[in-house]
């Protein structure tokens, strides 16, 4: 049943965003007083948090048993494109060779090296950077045929995809590059950007989870997540993303902003009170500043 494989990743993802945040507030080895209302209070926030995510996870796993037999087909059907998608490249791999023959510029693969590999990328880049992407792509996939497993080919093949708006085919290599790097957060990143160019939100979140699971140090991308998942109705889930992206980068107006907003949402007053006097301080001339003290004012 390999339909199965993709749900565990997502269920998988979901919940292991409560370990990133809980990774976050380590326990104190010291038993030093001045620090025990702190912890008491992170002790409190964890708590919250893990069961609103507990609540969230038994939800969609409900949602999830439902629909399992419609993913089964969806997962059948991703699996198809992939392999029409390797058949398109083979095509037009042996549609280069044919013309090559004719040209009589036929490499023996005997003779590829690592050089001939720099060579082809450099070339495709080249014509990457200068906007021939049909040039681009036949360079990339020639690399990629002299070696299989070659990430920055891979990497740039899917990049000309983008830049030729064929979504599909960028989304079929990068989750292929995963597969060869799956520890890799960039990648993670990249198919959330496809999947958002395509309005699919939920598995664009999905994936951003899957990024700061692997690198909680990145703190656009904890902001980011915050904005999908306002988008989606999770204010809650949305507020604790938004707050890991201030805890990075606590000098960043950008993320404060977002964080009063998603804090009047909740209802949370004394967060949005926090972030508010925090933003006041690196920006008084904020214009944002006057509406926030109106609406944090109002609040019970």
């Amino acid at each position: 049943m390999s339909y199965l494989v993709p749900i565990s990743i997502i269920v998988i993802c979901l919940g292991v965003i409560l370990f990133i945040i809980f990774r976050k507030f380590p326990q104190t080895a010291s038993l030093d007083l001045e620090h025990f209302e702190e912890e008491r209070e992170l002790q409190k926030k964890k708590d919250i948090l893990r069961h609103h995510l507990e609540t969230r996870s038994r939800e969609l796993q409900k949602k999830w048993q439902m629909t399992i037999s419609p993913l089964g087909k969806l997962w059948g059907l991703i699996q198809l494109k992939f392999r029409i998608f390797v058949g398109k490249v083979e095509q037009l791999w042996r549609h280069e060779e044919a013309i090559k023959k004719q040209q009589g510029q036929v490499v023996s693969a005997v003779s590829v090296n690592p050089q001939k590999i720099s060579e082809l990328l450099q070339q495709a880049d080249n014509h990457l950077r200068s906007g021939n992407l049909e040039k681009a792509e036949e360079f990339y996939i020639a690399a990629v045929k002299l070696d299989t497993k070659h990430i920055p080919a891979y990497r740039g093949l899917a990049e000309t995809y983008v830049a030729q708006n064929s979504f599909d085919e960028a989304l079929q290599t990068y989750l292929f590059i995963q597969q060869l790097a799956p520890e890799d957060d960039i990648w993670p990143v990249k198919i959330a950007e496809i999947f958002e160019k395509q309005g699919k939100i939920t598995e664009a979140i999905q994936n951003y989870q899957q990024a700061v699971v692997l690198n909680d140090s990145v703190a656009e991308r904890f902001f980011h997540l915050a904005e999908l998942l306002l988008k989606v109705k999770e204010p809650i889930v949305a507020s604790e993303a938004i707050t890991q992206a201030v805890e990075l980068d606590d000098k960043n107006q950008k993320y404060l902003d977002l964080l009063i907003e998603i804090a009047i949402i909740c209802n949370n007053k004394p967060l949005a009170q926090k972030a508010f006097n925090d933003l006041r301080l690196l920006n008084s001339d904020n214009k944002k500043l006057e509406d926030f003290k109106d609406q944090i004012g109002k609040m019970e």
